[in-house]
C-alpha cells in the first residue's frame, strides 16, 4: 500500500513522462505464444497508466488492465479506449479462471507477492498460456547519466532497493519443473524534452518519495538546462523480459 501511495501522487508525471517498451518486446511475446497477439485475451497485472496495455491493444489483443490505484487508473481510463480498466490487485484478480491467454505485468512484478500472485496468474491463465513481467532500467554509464545517478545517491542512498534488479527474485515461480520460463533483453533509446524526462524521473518511486522532491527536481533542471541547451534529452533504456510458458492441458 505504501507503494501504491508513492504512484498515486505522481500519476499525471507517469502517464506524461513514463516511455513505451520496445516494439521487439511484443514481437518476442508472439514467437513464446506461437501465435500472434490479435485476438488474444490478455490481463495487464499492476497497469498503471496503461502504457503496456495500450500497446498491446494496438497489435490487435483484448486487454482487460487491472489497476490498484485509483489516480493511476483514472490516467489509464481517460487514455486507453481500447483497453478495459478494472480496479483491483493482483494478489486476488477479481476475473474467472482459464480467462487469458496471456497474463503480463510491465513495470509492476516486483512490488507484488509471489506467493499470492503467481497462484493467482496461474489460475486465470488457460493451459499453455504465458505470463511475462518485463521492465525498463535507465543506462547509466554516460556522464550525464553517471552524474545523475550520484546526484541521486546522494538524495537518497537506499534508492537502488527499490529501482533493481528486476525479474530475478529467486524461485519466485516455483519449483514446478512443468514450467518453462526464458528471459530477454533489449537495448534502445529515445530522444525527448526536457519537460519530460524530468516528468519520467518523477515519476520513480524513489524519486516521488523524497521529503525535498521539488528542490531535488529544480535542480536537475538548472544542471540539465545547462548540459542540454536544445532542450532535448537522449534516455537510454534497456528492457528485462521474463517469460513464463504453462504446460499444456493433458
Amino acid at each position: 500500500m505504501a507503494e501504491r501511495s508513492k504512484f498515486d501522487t505522481v500519476a499525471t508525471n507517469y502517464a506524461a513522462g513514463r516511455p513505451d517498451y520496445p516494439a521487439a518486446l511484443y514481437d518476442t511475446l508472439a514467437t513464446v505464444l506461437g501465435k500472434p497477439l490479435a485476438g488474444l485475451d490478455v490481463v495487464d497485472l499492476g497497469a498503471g497508466t496503461g502504457i503496456a496495455s495500450r500497446q498491446l491493444a494496438a497489435r490487435g489483443a483484448q486487454v482487460v488492465a487491472l489497476e490498484l490505484s485509483g489516480p493511476m487508473i483514472e490516467q489509464l481510463a481517460a487514455t486507453s479506449p481500447d483497453v478495459r480498466p478494472v480496479r483491483g490487485s493482483a494478489t486476488c484478480i477479481p476475473l474467472r479462471d482459464n480467462c487469458a491467454d496471456l497474463v503480463t505485468s510491465a513495470q509492476a512484478w516486483h512490488w507484488m507477492d509471489p506467493a499470492l500472485a503467481v497462484p493467482e496468474f496461474r489460475r486465470i491463465l488457460r493451459p499453455g498460456g504465458v505470463f511475462a513481467a518485463w521492465w525498463n532500467y535507465t543506462q547509466r554509464d554516460s556522464t550525464w547519466e553517471h552524474e545523475q545517478e550520484l546526484r541521486i545517491e546522494a538524495a537518497d542512498p537506499n534508492w537502488q532497493a527499490v529501482s533493481g534488479p528486476y525479474g530475478k527474485r529467486d524461485n519466485e515461480f516455483g519449483n514446478d519443473d512443468k514450467l518453462t520460463i526464458t528471459t530477454h533483453e533489449f537495448r534502445w533509446e529515445r530522444t525527448i524534452s526536457l519537460d519530460t524526462h524530468l516528468d519520467n524521473l518523477v515519476s520513480k518511486s524513489y524519486i516521488a518519495a523524497l521529503p525535498n522532491r521539488d528542490e531535488f527536481l529544480a535542480t536537475e533542471r538548472a544542471i540539465l538546462s545547462e548540459q542540454f541547451p536544445d532542450g532535448n534529452v537522449t534516455e537510454r533504456f534497456g528492457t528485462h523480459v521474463v517469460t513464463v510458458i504453462l504446460p499444456s492441458a493433458a
